[in-house]
């Protein structure tokens, strides 16, 4: 399965070109420019540089969420446009996922958490590479609440690895077994990339040599471009300001999982 991923829902922008379990190549870039700017020219250059044509994809892949606002619509609106032209299935990861994806062998219960300012983080909890505490935007303080209670209950004695711009909130009061993980801040195409991989596989009930079969003929109906949409957890600066002002806001087919708003 050949698969074009990419992040622009933090600070770094990056795709990558992946292909039955393994990385062929990326771009990675986190430089201050914008998105709009790298985001576009990399994923061409990628495609050149590897003599690969888009029609010869089997999905592309993206993250949706949580994450920048301004991001994460450039990555979904272009990975949206170019599934629909190509005819091509769109496969969303999470932010948070992707994060986790590389400590996925680890003994540990990996909590990513991205900074979303005032003491708040977006945040999820995972082991073994299978999500145990939702994903939600709250106040640090309950995140790390109910990660403290979860590994209490359910896995005793092991080590809560944090990873992510909001880990040094969480740190701010000391716990006994907790890790903060540097260097892992920002997403891996590769990881969003295999996790795209797989929610393929884990969708179509693909495996062993029939992988590839599998993925064509059921991948296209499971994630059609079209529902490609971004995952907020939270409101919009704007539309938190337009419901202080009174303002009428149009429903939109946007997730929001927020404690507050």
């Amino acid at each position: 399965m050949k698969i074009l991923a990419c992040d622009t829902s933090n600070r770094a922008c990056s795709v990558c070109l992946w292909e039955d379990g393994k990385l062929i190549d990326k771009r990675y870039r986190n430089d201050g420019l914008t998105h709009s700017q790298t985001f576009m020219p990399q994923m061409h250059d990628l495609m050149e540089k590897n003599r690969s044509t888009y029609e010869e994809l089997d999905a592309l892949a993206c993250t949706v969420g949580p994450g920048s606002f301004t991001g994460i619509r450039i990555g979904v609106s272009a990975v949206k446009t170019m599934a629909m032209v190509l005819e091509k299935p769109a496969i969303p990861v999470s932010s948070l996922e992707a994060m986790a994806f590389s400590f996925q062998e680890e003994d540990a219960l990996i909590v990513p958490l991205i900074d979303c300012r005032n003491k708040r983080a977006w945040g999820a909890a995972y082991y073994k590479g299978e999500k145990v505490l939702p994903e939600v935007a709250s106040d640090i303080s309950s995140i790390r609440k109910d990660c403290l209670d979860f590994r209490k209950k359910e896995l005793p004695g092991k080590k809560i690895l944090l990873i992510g711009t909001g880990a040094k909130l969480f740190l701010e009061e000391e716990n006994e077994d907790v890790e903060y993980r540097d260097g892992f801040d920002e997403i891996l195409p590769e990881n969003v990339a295999a996790v795209a991989e797989k929610s393929a596989l884990a969708a179509t009930g693909a495996d062993g040599n029939k992988e590839a079969k599998a993925i064509k003929e059921s991948l296209l109906s499971r994630y059609p471009a079209a529902a490609l949409m971004p995952v907020y957890l939270s409101k919009t600066q704007a539309e938190r300001t337009a419901a202080e002002q009174g303002k009428e806001t149009k429903e939109i087919p946007i997730r929001y999982y927020s404690t507050n708003d």
